[in-house]
């Protein structure tokens, strides 16, 4: 291959390096450890591979100009060192394990979780690999939403919001049965994970009564904003999850 032919090639990334990314499975937990192989084969000339990046990315709904649209956003990137002249048709296989963000949005009604892998190649079009995967969740976020079923709730909607930068994933409930039904039009919640603690956030939404439960919905006042704090061990027991979430929702009901 002619000077002028590699050069466009590597530029173009006409037969260049390629990658396959290799999950040992499909299905995650926020915070499992994601273990999987780069199955990397050389294309028609030699590259210069400085790493791979595995790039986890998810999407949110978006309101513009009375438009509603999906953003992908990437919300976690590891990066994989190679720094290795890769050969004409050479095959390569790399390990990586990585763990997965404790916040990461499970893969439920609106929202989608994906892993971009693309390879640092100076000077060349990025080759990469697109890979989804499905999040379930955790022990902790299962007890709080099986807590809330057992209240007389059922899941209605779930979302990812960003809010100030910062992916939320949102989950609206209503009240279908129990003590709740009647009081409230809806919960929404948010489960966040920081360090030792869970902080479970719930916007409670009252129904209106009456004339001054009316105006209080036009003003937007009969909507509370509290949240409940539950140490990591705390929240992986139902019961005390359970317990904690019925007093603090009927406080505010």
């Amino acid at each position: 291959m002619s000077f002028f032919k590699k050069v466009f090639a590597q530029v173009l990334g006409v037969g260049g390096t390629k990658i396959d990314t290799r999950l040992e499975k499909s299905e995650f937990q926020p915070g499992e450890v994601i273990k999987g192989e780069l199955f990397i084969k050389g294309g028609t000339v030699e590259q210069e591979l400085d790493s791979v990046h595995l790039n986890v990315f998810t999407d949110y709904e978006v309101e513009k100009d009375d438009r509603t649209y999906f953003s992908n956003v990437k919300i976690q990137s590891h990066r994989v060192p190679i720094n290795k002249k890769i050969l004409v048709n050479e095959e390569l296989t790399i390990p990586f394990s990585f763990v997965l963000g404790q916040n990461t949005p499970i893969s439920l009604h609106k929202s989608h979780v994906w892993i971009f892998t693309n390879l640092d190649i100076e000077d060349a079009i990025d080759s990469g690999d697109k890979d989804g995967i499905q999040v379930v969740p955790s022990a902790g976020l299962r007890n709080v939403i099986e807590a809330l079923q057992d209240l007389g709730f059922t899941l209605r909607e779930c979302e990812n919001k960003n809010s100030y930068g910062r992916i939320v994933q949102e989950f609206e409930f209503v009240p279908y049965s129990g003590v709740f039904r009647g009081k409230l039009d809806e919960l929404e919640v948010n489960y966040i994970a920081e360090g030792s603690t869970v902080n479970v956030r719930l916007q409670v939404d009252r129904r209106a009564r009456g004339l001054s439960g009316l105006f209080a919905e036009s003003l937007g006042t009969d909507e509370t904003l509290t949240r409940v704090t539950f140490t990591t061990d705390e929240v992986l027991n139902k019961q005390i999850v359970q317990n904690r979430l019925l007093e603090t929702i009927r406080r505010f009901s």
